[in-house]
């Protein structure tokens, strides 16, 4: 029986929209869109089946909410903003099944993943100047407190949702070239 499903996906090429291949931008919208699709298509099928509803949370990024646009993300943006749409769209065709679909876009938090960008000064800087909370979060609790809301039964009116959880990173809409 599955009642929950995480779905995260992230494969990033840097480069500026006129040098991007298109194999690399191919590649990333197979991972970030498509090879979720899949997972979600194939598992939500199941669910389906089985009639008994249940909760799919996707990992996305503030990256594909349109309110950053950072230079030489073009593939990586496009394709979590495709990934955010396909969430909304998947909630509206599922929710008669009981199925519920929401996404959560973190900013970034501090982990093994992040240890050594943690580490440049100019992340602090930024930081320090532009981030409301002044701080960077941590996976548990910041992101497995919303995780654990979304599975549990008092969340089962909550459908179709992006959450955003990255300290105000966004608010200011401050690109990371800016003079800091």
């Amino acid at each position: 029986m599955v009642q929950l499903l995480m779905a995260s996906s992230h494969q990033s090429p840097v480069q500026g929209a006129l040098d991007l291949s298109e194999k690399d931008w191919e590649k990333a919208f197979k991972t970030n869109v498509t090879g979720t699709w899949l997972m979600l298509k194939y598992v939500c099928r199941h669910m389906v089946a089985l009639n008994q509803g249940g909760s799919i949370i996707n990992i996305s990024s503030c990256a594909g909410l349109g309110r950053t646009h950072e230079i030489g993300a073009v593939a990586y943006i496009s394709s979590k903003a495709a990934f955010n749409t396909m969430t909304k769209v998947m909630a509206m065709e599922l929710g008669k099944h009981k199925i519920r679909v929401n996404s959560i876009c973190p900013g970034l938090f501090k982990s093994e993943i992040t240890e050594e960008l943690l580490k440049k000064k100019w992340l602090k800087n930024v930081v320090s100047n532009i981030v409301p909370l002044k701080d960077l979060g941590t996976t548990d609790p910041d992101l497995t407190s919303l995780v654990r809301y979304l599975v549990h039964g008092s969340s089962d009116y909550v459908n179709g949702n992006i959450f955003i959880v990255e300290a105000g990173y966004i608010l200011p809409s401050v690109p990371l070239y800016s003079s800091l």
